[in-house]
């Protein structure tokens, strides 16, 4: 199921969200970085958003121009991992 928005376009949910990943990294909040990251994955996961898209977003959001080779690794050397501890903390219950 795609993702469905109501009150911003998804262009403009982009940015806000890439900005709140940015702000969450550059504050150091492991927590909000994480679960932004966790949100991300799952969604790519579950197939409401594709991983053209998010690397499109990305691009455009951080001024990049990521192949999508440069993207995969970007998603499995960084995106992934936070992903992956972020779930562990919910299996924990430690959240």
């Amino acid at each position: 199921m795609a993702l469905n928005l109501r009150h911003q376009t998804a262009a403009e949910f982009a940015a806000r969200y890439w900005a709140r990943v940015l702000e969450a990294y550059r504050q150091n909040n492991k927590l909000r970085y994480g679960r932004l990251l966790y949100w991300l994955v799952e969604n790519i996961n579950n197939g409401n958003i594709t991983d053209a898209q998010a690397r499109a977003t990305f691009n455009t959001a951080y001024g990049r121009a990521l192949t999508a080779a440069q993207w995969t690794t970007l998603k499995t050397n960084r995106i992934t991992p936070a992903h992956d501890r972020y779930a562990a903390m919910l299996a924990e219950g430690a959240l």
